[in-house]
């Protein structure tokens, strides 16, 4: 387990897991690029990563950032996506508010428009939305953005529904940077040679870091 202070996530680069497993490359920002696979024995350890570092927002200056990488291996995922899905949710439920409304943004491969879609206040809908991500083929190797507004603040005010694209130079940072978003969170998955690789940076109000911190290291 890693846990690193720094100025500003490390959303771009080489995202390393440990020795003995190939190298996963960063070939725009927050999306996996795979270079050519040597298909080592990796043996059936789930592997993972946890970085806390502060992200700066709009509307209140700085916030905190934790970024998380999982690498399970194929003996182990059956499950594990079911696993990720509820961390999440609990993570929403230790951030709520009563007047929470959970959004989703992300660009299907191929489509000239992102998907930009109110999923609803309710813990469940964010819960069955996010898993349903998590498994849908179409959206391997893509961001996906989740924003959490007031329910007075319609996800059509807080971004331009136009042009957000989380694929896009910049981004999901600036997504994520929101004035209106109570707190945000980036997710992308791959299947990577033998292992399913996850990853989750989530932008949280400072007094709230180390509850989702121990939220999500249930999951390593």
């Amino acid at each position: 387990m890693i846990d690193h202070e720094a100025l500003t996530p490390k959303s771009r680069g080489c995202l390393a897991v440990l020795a003995g497993i190939a190298t996963l490359v960063l070939i725009s920002p927050f999306a996996f690029g795979v270079q050519r696979w040597r298909r080592w024995r990796r043996g059936n350890a789930l592997q993972s990563t946890l970085e806390v570092g502060f992200f700066a927002v709009a509307s209140d200056g700085m916030r905190r950032s934790i970024d998380l990488t999982l690498d399970v291996p194929v003996s182990v995922e059956p499950g594990f996506r079911r696993r990720v899905t509820e961390a999440v949710v609990r993570v929403a439920d230790t951030l709520r508010r009563p007047d929470d409304v959970y959004n989703v943004i992300y660009s299907p491969p191929g489509d000239s428009e992102p998907v930009v879609l109110a999923v609803g206040p309710q813990l469940q809908e964010l819960g069955e939305r996010f898993f349903l991500t998590l498994s849908q083929s179409a959206l391997s190797a893509r961001t996906v953005v989740w924003l959490t507004l007031g329910r007075d603040r319609p996800l059509s005010e807080a971004i331009d529904p136009m042009t957000c694209d989380p694929e896009a130079e910049g981004e999901p940072e600036g997504i994520l940077a929101s004035a209106d978003a109570r707190w945000s969170m980036a997710t992308e998955w791959a299947r990577v040679g033998p292992s399913l690789v996850i990853r989750l940076l989530i932008v949280v109000p400072t007094e709230s870091v180390d509850d989702v911190k121990t939220t999500l290291e249930s999951l390593c």
